[in-house]
């Protein structure tokens, strides 16, 4: 069970970070042009 909620958890961090970036980089890449 504890595995399962780090490997949750790990996945979770992961996607937001790459939402994070994402978000970002649309941001600049709009501001830029």
């Amino acid at each position: 069970m504890e595995s399962s909620i780090k490997r949750v958890s790990s996945y979770l961090g992961l996607v937001s970070s790459m939402y994070l970036h994402l978000r970002v980089d649309v941001h600049y890449g709009a501001r830029t042009q």
